[in-house]
């Protein structure tokens, strides 16, 4: 041991050591603690049994059936996840090669789940451009000019990742969904542009003035329809919290696409078009110009019987309205990858070889399920969780915690969910209390995707909120898609609160502190004396005295001596058992106490069946919370999924309306007219109407994504009204009626409004129908974006010219028109 500093004559320290470091148990049983006359030398082995206690089995930590050590490894808040995961997995290579025999297994890499994401959307950014090519391929029927609007892809593109360098939004999963629903968008502009120069070089115009007459009429109502798309996503600077971190890089992406595809549209098409539009070739269509003439009689009779269209559209819309009262809410989807997590729960009084046991059987049922490469097992004492908070064993064998990979070729959500299920259908026959199978790569993201109905009960009284908290388990039970429930006192201790009685405590000249230290005495049997250096490792020693050892049944006949003034004043000594002074109230002890405000407070969890939706059930506990008359000083308050997704519903709604609202203004300036912008907005809210019914079709519940799906909709729905509206005007400005002009403009601009939206919904599409585990999080997103866009370019064709008809009576004035020859 150190005893401290001396010097010699020279000035140098030296540290002074006392004794040697024991080398063996035979050392510590053979020390000498006193000599006594008459009796001899007083060694520990005459007063103690010296018994070394092998700690390793303390700990069920195993790998296909193999012991392992468990080595968790967390990055620091700057350093970026997939940089610091390939860094362990190439250090992990190198000390594989050093030491023969070591062996590494991952079984949890939230590497590998963004890896996963990022090549699901390249792949479907790169076939979504490949989809958008041949699109106008297929329309124009002429390489040139296909060559020219593609060019915009990957310009566009460029320009947004170069922005995003310098504004420092990283390449991560939600600003790459950006990219990959611009990808469609991008072509837009340029498809607008390019169908009208090529328009005007068929009718016999020169290469040049055609690109010149061709962009200047249609650059006004692109360059509001770009910025009505960027104004939606102006409002998400407003946002906060999780909703602006998972949506913020998603906005300011597609926006500097979208400013990019505008540029390019404007300046490169027409300049590329002046040049490879130099030889045209008379390309027919007889299959469009026969439905272009089809649709001509349609719009014919919705414009004479106005009454059906609007109907039909009002119609489903309520119907849309109706069914999205009932949809449920999720912060974000369900999302599988290649990581499945499986917890067991044994009895509270199971034996340890009997808990390793069953452990082993649950573990020899996932090695033997097809697809499964690797298996983990830790128990509640080598859990991360443990680790992290540096517990160390606890005796926590009632608790099992199974981290799976499964094989590399395992990549669709379908064969995830296989697995899940065949997994969940060979453990039913295990011995245990519950064992449930999850997803476990998504780490924070999987509280995000509403799995169950979560409490808080504030007060000040233990168990007071413990009383509450059983009338809210009773709530919840009530409702039957609710599974289990439970406030975590069935895992906390009893507890006995002793009472004591100051009074009589005084009288015998006791108090409560010094009661206290005499009962903490008998609680503590166990003490940790010193730490030895044995064989070069340390080596606890500790002091367990149980000859006097208190219980439940006990602790009231538990004897204190105290001292006494007698009548002579005189110290006497008298003892007393603890019941003359104390009485019993049981109760539980939390194992730690919660706080929000200073107010301490009580959860309540509840998981609920795997097809219910959280956010739908909380408002039937709600309704139940609000007719619960809590005591006075108590509260009771929904938390958890519901309060998040709650929050992020009013500042996506807020965003929405904000949205609404310049879009409308940007549209005023467009049109110089208060009233015009009417005849297009009025297909915003019809459009959602599609976006409701994709999500119906394929069973998908509101989340964030699809919000934001909505609030790009809307800004997309406007673009092709915006240019229909104008290019009208521009007719009827030239002297043609408005009943022609409105039939000529459908038939005109209806190749550029398929064009542009069969672009987007093709490039949709490939999240829409994926399979690939890694375009979850997008999905919502696409099947709003395509099947909205879809049922909005029918609105645009249709619906536009009739409110057209209804709105716009007046002959539109001549404003800034330098060639009206049109």
């Amino acid at each position: 041991m150190p005893a401290g500093y001396i010097e010699d004559k020279s000035s140098h320290q030296w540290l002074v050591e006392v004794g040697d470091n024991f080398t063996n148990e035979k050392q510590l049983k053979n020390l000498v603690l006193t000599k006594i006359d008459g009796v001899g030398k007083i060694r520990v082995k005459d007063i103690a049994d010296v018994t070394v206690v092998d700690n390793q089995g303390d700990a069920y930590s195993k790998v296909n059936g193999e012991n392992a050590i468990l080595l968790s490894v967390f990055k620091g808040s700057t350093a970026n996840t997939s940089t610091v995961s390939k860094g362990i997995q190439n250090s992990f290579k190198d000390l594989e090669k050093k030491y023969k025999g070591l062996s590494f297994t991952t079984i949890m890499n939230q590497g590998d789940y963004i890896n996963i994401i990022i090549k699901s959307v390249l792949s479907s950014i790169l076939l979504g451009a490949v989809l958008a090519i041949i699109v106008l391929a297929l329309f124009l029927k002429d390489i040139r000019p296909t060559i020219v609007v593609a060019f915009s892809i990957p310009f566009s593109v460029l320009f947004a990742i170069i922005i995003m360098y310098f504004t420092g939004i990283n390449i991560n999963v939600m600003s790459l969904a950006g990219l990959c629903l611009g990808i469609g968008m991008l072509v837009d502009n340029s498809i607008v542009v390019m169908e009208n120069i090529y328009r005007f070089r068929n009718e016999g115009m020169s290469a040049s003035k055609a690109a010149v007459r061709g962009t200047a009429q249609v650059a006004g109502p692109i360059l509001a329809s770009t910025i009505t798309t960027i104004c939606v996503f102006l409002p998400m600077v407003y946002t906060s919290g999780m909703v602006s971190q998972l949506l913020m890089p998603f906005a300011f992406t597609i926006s500097y696409a979208l400013i990019a595809s505008l540029l390019v549209a404007l300046t490169v098409v027409p300049t590329m078009g002046s040049v490879l539009l130099r030889k045209t070739k008379d390309v027919k269509q007889p299959w469009f110009d026969k439905i272009k003439d089809v649709y001509g009689k349609v719009l014919e009779l919705a414009l004479r019987f106005k009454i059906i269209p609007l109907a039909i559209s009002i119609v489903l819309l309520v119907l849309c309205v109706m069914q999205s009262m009932r949809t449920g809410i999720v912060m974000m989807d369900d999302m599988d990858s290649n990581q499945i997590a499986v917890s067991m729960t044994l009895d509270d009084n199971v034996k340890k070889e009997n808990a390793y046991k069953t452990a082993d059987e649950v573990m020899g049922i996932l090695t033997g399920v097809d697809g499964i490469k690797k298996v983990s097992a830790l128990d509640g004492n080598a859990s991360v969780t443990s680790s992290m908070l540096g517990t160390g064993t606890t005796d926590n064998y009632t608790s099992f915690s199974f981290n799976i990979i499964t094989e590399d070729n395992i990549k669709t959500t379908k064969e995830f969910r296989k697995i899940r299920k065949e997994i969940e259908s060979k453990t039913k026959r295990v011995k245990c209390k519950e064992i449930t199978v999850s997803s476990s790569a998504m780490g924070d993201m999987s509280s995000l995707s509403g799995g169950g109905l979560s409490v808080n009960v504030y007060g000040e009284d233990q168990q007071k909120l413990i009383k509450i908290s059983e009338d809210v388990i009773k709530m919840m039970k009530e409702i039957s898609e609710v599974k289990t429930a439970s406030n975590g006192i069935e895992s906390a201790d009893k507890m006995l609160h002793l009472k004591i009685d100051r009074n009589k405590a005084a009288e015998h000249g006791l108090t409560i502190a010094q009661i206290y230290q005499e009962i903490l005495k008998h609680t503590t049997t166990e003490k940790n004396a010193i730490t030895l250096n044995m064989d070069e490792k340390d080596v606890e020693v500790n002091l367990i005295n149980e000859t006097d050892k208190l219980t439940y049944e006990n602790i009231l006949d538990m004897k204190i001596e105290t001292t006494e003034k007698n009548s002579d004043g005189e110290d006497e000594k008298h003892t007393y058992k603890l019941s003359d002074f104390a009485s019993e109230d049981d109760g539980y002890s939390m194992d730690n106490i919660t706080r929000e405000n200073q107010k301490p407070y009580l959860t309540v969890t509840a998981e609920i069946d795997e097809n219910a939706n959280a956010t739908l059930l909380s408002r039937k506990l709600q309704n139940k919370i609000d007719k619960y008359k809590a005591p006075g000083g108590y509260e009771v308050e929904l938390s958890g999924d519901a309060t998040q997704t709650t929050d992020m519903l009013k500042q996506m709604g807020k965003a929405l309306a904000l949205g609404f609202m310049l879009i409308y203004l940007v549209m005023v300036a467009q049109f110089q007219s208060l009233l015009s912008p009417f005849i297009v907005i009025f297909t915003v809210p019809l459009a959602f109407t599609g976006g409701m019914i994709g999500l119906g079709f394929f069973g998908m519940s509101i989340s964030a994504m699809a919000l934001m799906g909505f609030m790009i909709l809307m800004g997309t729905v406007v673009n092709n009204g915006i240019v229909f509206v104008d290019y009208v005007n521009q007719l009827r400005i030239g002297g043609m009626s408005k009943r022609e002009a409105l039939i000529e403009t459908g038939k005109t601009r209806m190749r550029p409004i398929l064009m542009t939206a069969l672009t987007t919904i093709l490039s949709m599409s490939v999240m829409v129908f994926s399979q690939d585990a890694g375009n979850a999080m997008q999905k919502g997103m696409a099947v709003v974006v395509a099947f909205g866009l879809l049922y909005a370019t029918l609105m645009t064709l249709f619906i536009v010219p009739v409110m057209y008809d209804i709105l716009y009576r007046k002959q539109p004035k001549v404003i800034d028109v330098e060639d009206s020859d049109l």
